[in-house]
């Protein structure tokens, strides 16, 4: 058995016990230090949803407007090929490709936008010892990608609710995995972008508007197999193209261009959380010291 040593309960809810092995101790450090960390993400998350909510007159109702994003969204592109007497694309209800497509790349809109901004707007806690600017991206990372998904639920629900349209996930696994590849190269970029826009400030500005451009390039609202061939090579160069074509692939069953491939999708992703990671690590302290 492992030799422990008697240690005083401030709680008065008897002795605890603590290793004596230095595998012991370590599990043990990690152990507390991932439950603090996790309290205090949890606690810059409410911290991030009373700021939302005080922005205007309207209180949680801005929070319900954040949910709903998605779902205009959507529904707007649609009455657009609407007017354009589209109905369907590749044998695809234009409401069910939009919503899968639109879901997705508001990830990449909020990871270029929103959440990057965190690192800026909590700086003056940085004097507390166990809040970092990392819990910040990570605190806004995990509200806004989950509000992003809830409203992608809610279009899901409505187009099989009131028109009897849904999607047949003959690959749940993948899709959940292209979706989890498109996460981390979220998350990377937002780490990489609020650090160095809390050091210079015209780096958000130039982000924010470089989604516009993205939103056109990235398969979002047709399918990039339909471009001439000139198009689909330049075009294979954008990785969110790639998670577009892959994740309507697992869902809908469209058929990518053929430069789709899992393989540069991951590796973008990882390239993104290691410059992510390498930004953050090179200039925190310059970032607590503003």
């Amino acid at each position: 058995m492992e030799n422990v040593q008697q240690i005083p309960d401030l709680t008065d809810q008897g002795p605890k016990t603590l290793p004596t092995s230095r595998l012991g101790q370590f599990l043990h450090e990690l152990r507390e230090g991932g439950r603090k960390q996790a309290n205090v993400v949890f606690a810059l998350i409410f911290r991030e949803i009373r700021t939302t909510s005080k922005e205007d007159n309207y209180g949680f109702l801005s929070l319900v407007g954040i949910v709903v994003e998605p779902a205009i969204g959507v529904f707007a592109v649609a009455a657009f090929w609407y007017v354009m007497r589209v109905q369907e694309i590749m044998g695809v209800h234009t409401l069910i490709f939009i919503s899968v497509s639109m879901t997705a790349f508001s990830i990449i809109r909020r990871s270029f936008s929103s959440i990057p901004r965190s690192i800026k707007s909590t700086i003056k806690f940085y004097a507390y010892p166990n809040i970092k600017p990392f819990d910040a991206v990570l605190a806004s990372f995990i509200l806004e990608i989950s509000l992003t998904i809830v409203g992608g639920l809610i279009v899901f629900v409505l187009s099989w609710w009131f028109v009897g349209l849904s999607m047949d996930f003959h690959h749940p696994l993948e899709a959940i995995g292209i979706m989890a590849l498109l996460m981390c190269s979220g998350f990377g970029l937002s780490l990489l972008l609020g650090t160095y826009g809390a050091i210079y400030s015209f780096v958000p500005k130039i982000f924010s508007r470089f989604t516009q451009v993205l939103f056109f390039t990235s398969a979002v609202i047709h399918p990039a197999s339909q471009l001439p061939d000139l198009a689909q090579k330049w075009i294979a160069y954008n990785p969110f193209a790639h998670a577009m074509e892959l994740l309507r692939l697992y869902t809908l069953r469209i058929q990518p261009f053929p430069e789709a491939s899992v393989s540069f999708l991951a590796a973008f992703s990882a390239g993104c959380l290691f410059l992510g990671f390498a930004a953050y690590y090179a200039n925190r302290h310059r970032i607590v010291e503003r």
